[in-house]
C-alpha cells in the first residue's frame, strides 16, 4: 500500500515535470513575453535637456522690443529646460509631447504658471526648441524673472510631435497641458524646487481659447490634483459655434488663414474627407501642405486668398447658412466652451476691436458663464485694441492682475 502511494506520487511528479518543460519550450518557441509591458504614466518625463540661462540684462532687453520696459520688474536669471513626457491625444491614446519649464534662479517656495501659446503653424517655433522661438517662450522668460516658475506645452503637432496640429479641437489640446503641468511638478520635485501650491493659466488666441479649455476639464475632472488660483484667457474665440454663425451669415472675414486652418484640422480629426467641399480650387488641393508644419503662419497667408468667398466653397457656405452641414454644426458646438460653472476667478482680456477673434467671444462668454452660475468672472476691454496691438497689454494686464494674489489684494 505504502509502496503504491510512492510510485502514484512519483509518477504524479514526471508528468507535472514533464508538462513544464513542454510548456517552457513552447513559450520559447512561439516567442512568448511573459513578461508585463511597460506602462508610462501621463505626465512622466522621458528627457530633459537645459537649453540655457539668460540674465535679467538679456530679458529686460526682449522687454525693451516688447514695449514693456516701463510696465515690469525683473528680478532672476531664468534657466530653460526643454522637456519630453508622456501625454495621450483626442482620442486617449499614448503619445509623447514636449514643452518648456523656465526656472527663476536664486529664489524658491514658487507659484506654478502655465502659458498656451497662440496660433503656430511651424513646428519648431516652439519654446521647447529656443526660449526665444515664440512669444509665449519670452512670456515665460518675463515672468520667471519676476519669480514663477513657468511651464510652456508645445502642443499637438510642434516640437517633437509629428502629428497635424488638431487646431482649437478641445479634447485634442487638453492632455498635453495638464500633462505638462504634472511633469513640471515631477521636475521641481526631483531638483529641490518647492512649490507654494498656487496655479495660474493664461494665454493669448488659440491659447486663451487653450487656457479656458485647460481650466474647465481641471475644475470638472481634475480639481484634487490641481487647485487653480486665477486664470487670464486672452483673445480667445471661446463661443466657437456664435462666431462661426456669424461669420458665415455675413461671409465678412479676411483673415482666411485662420479658418482654413480650423476646417483642415477638423477634416483630420473627424475623419471627414470634404476638403474639396470646403474649399475652392485651388485651395482645396493645398491646404493639408500648407498646416503640415513645414510653413511660417505668414508663409500660410501668402498662399491663401485674402476674401471668405473666395476661399470657401459657395455650396458648403450656403448649407452652414440654412442649418444643413449637420457634422460641421455639431463639431462647433461641441467645442465652445461656455458650458459649466467656472470656480477659480477668471479674467478676459480682448481688444475692443479684435477683427480675427472677435470682442463678441468675450461678451458671451461672461455672460454664459456667470447665467451658469459662475461669481467671480471679470472683463476687461483694450479700448480700440485689435488682435495685434491688444498682445503686451492684455498680457501685462493677466501678470498684474495674478501678482494681486499673490500680495493678497
Amino acid at each position: 500500500m505504502y509502496r503504491k502511494m510512492i510510485l502514484k506520487l512519483i509518477f504524479n511528479l514526471i508528468i507535472i515535470c514533464f508538462l513544464l518543460i513542454n510548456f517552457q519550450a513552447c513559450n520559447k518557441e512561439n516567442n512568448i513575453d511573459l513578461v508585463s509591458p511597460t506602462v508610462h504614466e501621463r505626465g512622466e518625463i522621458i528627457q530633459s535637456n537645459n537649453l540655457g540661462t539668460m540674465r535679467v540684462n538679456d530679458i529686460q532687453q526682449l522687454l525693451a522690443e516688447g514695449n514693456m520696459t516701463n510696465w515690469i520688474t525683473l528680478n532672476y536669471s531664468v534657466r530653460t529646460i526643454s522637456i519630453n513626457y508622456y501625454t495621450t491625444d483626442g482620442d486617449g491614446n499614448r503619445t509623447i509631447a514636449s514643452g518648456a519649464i523656465f526656472i527663476p534662479q536664486g529664489v524658491n517656495n514658487l507659484s506654478l504658471v502655465s502659458i498656451q501659446h497662440g496660433t503656430q503653424t511651424k513646428d519648431d517655433l516652439v519654446a521647447s526648441v529656443s526660449p526665444v522661438n515664440s512669444t509665449e517662450g519670452i512670456i515665460g522668460l518675463i515672468m520667471a524673472s519676476i519669480g514663477y516658475l513657468v511651464i510652456v506645452p508645445d502642443y499637438p503637432g510642434f516640437g517633437v510631435s509629428n502629428v497635424m496640429h488638431p487646431y482649437t479641437h478641445a479634447e485634442s489640446l487638453v492632455p498635453c497641458v495638464i500633462d505638462l503641468m504634472r511633469a513640471g511638478k515631477t521636475y521641481s520635485s526631483q531638483h529641490q524646487i518647492t512649490l507654494d501650491g498656487r496655479i495660474f493659466l493664461t494665454g493669448y488666441s488659440e491659447g486663451g481659447y487653450v487656457t479656458l479649455v485647460a481650466q474647465r476639464k481641471i475644475e470638472l475632472n481634475y480639481a484634487q490634483e490641481f487647485n487653480l488660483t486665477a486664470v487670464a484667457p486672452m483673445a480667445g474665440p471661446y463661443d466657437l459655434y456664435g462666431m462661426m454663425q456669424t461669420l458665415f451669415q455675413t461671409g465678412q472675414y479676411n483673415h482666411t488663414a485662420y479658418i482654413a486652418f480650423l476646417l483642415t484640422a477638423y477634416n483630420d480629426i473627424y475623419g471627414w474627407n470634404r476638403l474639396d467641399d470646403f474649399f475652392n480650387a485651388p485651395y482645396s488641393s493645398i491646404v493639408k501642405n500648407l498646416f503640415d508644419g513645414s510653413k511660417t503662419f505668414g508663409e500660410v497667408v501668402n498662399q491663401l486668398p485674402s476674401t471668405f468667398s473666395e476661399l470657401m466653397d459657395s455650396t458648403f457656405i450656403n448649407n452652414v447658412r440654412n442649418g444643413n452641414e449637420h457634422a460641421f454644426i455639431e463639431a462647433m458646438q461641441e467645442n465652445t466652451l461656455l458650458d459649466w460653472i467656472p470656480q477659480a476667478p477668471i479674467n478676459f482680456f480682448h481688444g475692443d476691436e479684435d477683427d480675427i477673434s472677435p470682442y463678441q467671444n468675450a461678451l458671451t462668454a461672461v455672460e454664459k458663464l456667470k447665467s451658469n452660475g459662475g461669481t467671480n468672472i471679470l472683463l476687461t476691454t483694450i479700448p480700440g485694441g485689435n488682435h495685434e496691438n491688444s498682445g503686451p497689454i492684455a498680457i501685462v494686464g493677466a501678470i498684474q492682475w495674478f501678482e494681486q494674489f499673490l500680495k493678497g489684494v
